[in-house]
């Protein structure tokens, strides 16, 4: 899909041409329209498809009088199981300081924000602020992201305290998952951004140093936020593993007291079945006499355990 969008007195307008100044947004594109966007602007075709390649960290290439900016942006999925978080590349071309294609997998939070005009003074004509405000929205998403995985990781060890099931240890599982690629994204980023700080590609006045400031300081933040979540979540898996293990070896130290106050009665009957001359053989209460040593021996049995703190 191929969107075109340009900057008016009244917003972002939707355009059929390509125009200077205009801003080119590619989602998902079929061979056809690469080949048609490649024919158009006469740009390499790494351009167009590296950004489709998950797999893609972020970097700054250079080719004559165009660029292309990748960088990685945090994406929310939401199906029958559940939501999930991931990081995929986008791509931010910018022809001979003329035109500007962003290139992306699928549909995502961050460019659907710019298209419908939800960041203020959005400008196609400016495309250095632009890239630094594309910059900014996805620190934004990454934070707002990072503080809904916390939400629900407590919701998650709320769970667990109530009931250890293997479902909420898997879910940890992914949530950690999920960390980590924010973070792993989030330091390939900061890379870029400080490669193109020294690139000066584009000149910068006071508006434009301003949103960088607040770009590198929200990508800090992010950054340090991935990490803490992280190593939390990590501490809490190791918790909620060693909570397990000795909760089994309660069970399985509880099962072994009952198991041998049960044998001492056992062992009585036992005894007084074998077929040799017995104490109390010839009385009538024979019957009651071993009920009650066996009741005995059990119960100074289970004082002991209580003792010894073993049930």
């Amino acid at each position: 899909m191929i969107e075109i969008f340009k900057s008016s007195d009244t917003g972002l307008i939707n355009i059929d041409t390509y125009e200077d100044n205009s801003w080119v947004n590619i989602v998902h594109p079929s061979k056809e329209e690469i080949d048609s966007i490649i024919n158009k602007f006469d740009i390499p075709r790494d351009f167009l498809t590296d950004p489709l390649d998950i797999d893609e960290v972020a970097r700054l290439e250079i080719d004559d009088d165009d660029f292309i900016l990748l960088t990685r942006i945090p994406v929310l999925d939401i199906d029958s199981e559940g939501s999930h978080y991931q990081t995929i590349p986008l791509g931010i071309i910018i022809l001979k300081d003329k035109l500007m294609i962003t290139v992306c997998s699928r549909e995502n939070d961050l460019i659907n924000d710019f298209i419908q005009q939800r960041i203020k003074n959005f400008d196609t004509t400016d495309r250095g602020k632009s890239i630094l405000q594309i910059f900014n929205r996805t620190n934004q998403l990454y934070i707002r992201y990072l503080k809904q995985l916390r939400h629900k990781a407590g919701e998650i060890e709320e769970d667990i305290q109530r009931s250890m099931k293997n479902e909420e240890l898997v879910e940890i599982f992914k949530l950690d998952k999920s960390l980590i690629q924010f973070e792993a994204s989030l330091k390939s980023n900061n890379r870029m951004i400080q490669k193109l700080q020294r690139s000066k590609l584009f000149k910068m006045d006071e508006s434009k140093e301003d949103i960088l400031e607040d770009v590198i300081i929200d990508i800090k933040q992010a950054i340090e936020m991935a990490e803490i979540y992280s190593t939390i979540l990590n501490e809490m898996m190791n918790f909620f593993s060693s909570l397990i293990s000795n909760n089994l070896n309660i069970v399985m130290r509880f099962l072994t007291a009952v198991t041998i106050i049960i044998a001492i009665p056992t062992l009585v009957a036992s005894l007084y079945g074998m077929n040799v001359v017995l104490p109390f053989q010839q009385s009538p209460h024979a019957f009651v006499i071993t009920l009650i040593i066996s009741a005995v021996a059990a119960i100074m049995g289970i004082v002991l355990f209580v003792y010894r703190k073993w049930i």
